[in-house]
């Protein structure tokens, strides 16, 4: 890890602690272990830092969704989700162990969450990048699968909303994935169960 990337690590890890706002650039050079001058021939500012945290960690989530063919933006094609069963839970717990297992996304979600509250930045990627853009994901994702008769036919905003709002109330209560695997595993079958298409149901109680 050279010096840049150590800020940007050193910084993350402050900002998911402490909130943006609290965070001064002479802590992160002392966490880095640098002069603020020298801190500052990497980066012009705090903020400059936070951006770079943010390119970072929305570069390794797409790194992470198209390295397992899991949709990344809205409008790509659903065939990952064409499963059943066990099969349809494990795939779908894949897209919610990153916000978790990823060391950098992690702390990311702790600091948008933490910071929302006092820094308008923070509030607007955190209402966008972990509530808007997961339903619209979702919401086409719900599409795609009504085209493929995987779904009934029915409103895929309002699947979206179902689906997302018992994930994001699970992940915002616990931030262990240890503790938040298994309710989510209940919701996805339970969600499954309730808005799959009758005839995939069928076949998946009577193999």
């Amino acid at each position: 890890m050279d010096t840049k990337e150590k800020i940007i690590w050193e910084a993350l890890n402050l900002f998911s602690r402490q909130g943006y706002a609290a965070v001064s650039v002479r802590d992160i050079a002392r966490a880095v272990g640098v002069r603020e001058s020298s801190l500052y021939s990497h980066f012009k500012s705090k903020r400059e830092i936070f951006d770079a945290i943010v390119d970072i960690c929305w570069a390794k989530a797409e790194d992470y969704y198209r390295s397992r063919s899991l949709p990344f933006a809205p409008g790509e094609e659903p065939q990952a989700f064409l499963l059943t069963g066990a099969s349809l839970t494990e795939r779908v717990l894949e897209v919610f162990a990153w916000f978790y297992e990823d060391p950098y996304c992690g702390r990311f979600r702790q600091l948008l969450a933490l910071s929302q509250y006092e820094d308008p930045r923070s509030a607007e990627l955190y209402r966008r990048l972990f509530c808007q853009y997961p339903m619209q994901v979702q919401a086409a994702v719900f599409a795609g699968l009504m085209e493929a008769g995987a779904m009934p036919r029915q409103d895929p905003e309002a699947l979206a909303l179902a689906f997302y709002g018992g994930v994001f109330l699970i992940m915002a209560q616990h931030q262990d994935w240890q503790q938040a695997k298994p309710l989510l595993a209940a919701h996805i079958q339970w969600f499954y169960t309730a808005h799959a298409a009758p005839s995939t149901n069928q076949r998946e109680e009577n193999p």
